[in-house]
């Protein structure tokens, strides 16, 4: 049987048409793109750890961590399958107290605790990528900031001030939705040495040290 030309053709016309829905009833989904803005809340731990130095060298070391949690927003850029961006956040930081009493190395504490407490910290951060599809793999760093307090606790020495800093770090997130993002994040924050007060005789305390931040968040992209 002879078929002529434009027959075989719309038969192969048809055919390319349909063969999507024969294979799984639609076509490939786009892939998806990362680049707009979003906003959202994360939570996590802080933990890390302070030497407080008073004018005479001596110290004590503090232990710091607290549940903490924030907002952050930003905004990405995609070109194939690289991404960059700027995100900035703020949340509340770690704090801690250890007991010193009057002997020792460390009796500039007097009968009463050395504290050190980051009331609120946040940052500024490039960050720097490489997706799959939903799956986006970032490293991340920047300007860091914060307020603290510390000294000798609950005490006329107790001291405050605001802070500037470095950060480092990196994660993952994975776009469940075109606009909901789900992240879990690592984040290493040195906020130079922070003020504290007085100690007894009129020395100055300062904290040397840095913390780190494990987080999870959920985002909304726009």
């Amino acid at each position: 049987m002879k078929y002529s030309k434009s027959f075989l053709l719309s038969a192969a016309l048809l055919g390319a048409s349909i063969s999507p829905v024969l294979a799984g009833g639609s076509a490939p989904a786009a892939a998806y793109n990362w680049s707009g803005a979003y906003i959202g809340l994360d939570a996590g731990g802080s933990f890390g750890n302070y030497t407080q130095f008073d004018d005479n060298g001596r110290g004590v070391k503090i232990d710091v961590s607290r549940f903490t949690g924030g907002v952050y927003t930003g905004y990405n850029w995609q070109i194939s399958n690289f991404v960059a961006g700027l995100e900035a956040d703020i949340s509340n930081g770690p704090k801690g107290i250890t007991r010193q009493g009057t002997g020792g190395p460390y009796w500039h504490c007097g009968t009463g605790d050395c504290d050190a407490d980051i009331t609120y910290y946040g940052t500024v951060r490039a960050r720097f990528g490489y997706a799959i599809n939903r799956t986006l793999i970032y490293g991340t760093g920047g300007f860091a900031y914060g307020r603290s307090s510390g000294g000798i606790f609950d005490s006329d020495q107790q001291g405050h001030g605001m802070n500037t800093g470095w950060t480092l770090g990196g994660g993952a997130e994975y776009a469940f939705t075109q606009h909901i993002v789900a992240r879990a994040e690592y984040l290493h924050v040195d906020l130079g040495d922070i003020k504290f007060g007085e100690g007894y005789g009129g020395s100055r305390f300062r904290g040397h040290g840095s913390f780190d931040t494990v987080r999870v968040g959920i985002a909304y992209k726009f």
